[in-house]
């Protein structure tokens, strides 16, 4: 098995990382997994989200044009722009 590092992330070039942030943790770019880490120094690794049903006063903290996403496994909550890798834009 190979390792996989930072630069073999296929959903980078679509995915674009967060420019502005509010109270919540920013996305990287290609972000589709946790990096919160737990009392052992491990990273969650939970699948990240986007969260459509948040509650009004969560998506009020966020910055403005930013979309809401939450971690499936530890609740961590991330704000982003929207995840594009699910409908990448078609460069020609």
């Amino acid at each position: 098995m190979v390792e996989a590092d930072r630069l073999d992330i296929k959903s980078r070039d679509i995915q674009a990382a967060t420019e502005k942030a509010g109270e919540y943790k920013s996305l990287l770019a290609g972000q589709t997994v946790c990096t919160v880490k737990d009392a052992k120094g491990q990273n969650c690794a939970g699948h990240v989200k986007q969260w459509s049903t948040a509650p009004p006063d969560v998506v009020a903290k966020a910055a403005p044009g930013n979309t809401i996403h939450r971690c499936q496994r530890c609740w961590t909550i991330y704000e982003g722009p929207p995840q594009e890798y699910l409908h990448p834009k078609i460069v020609e």
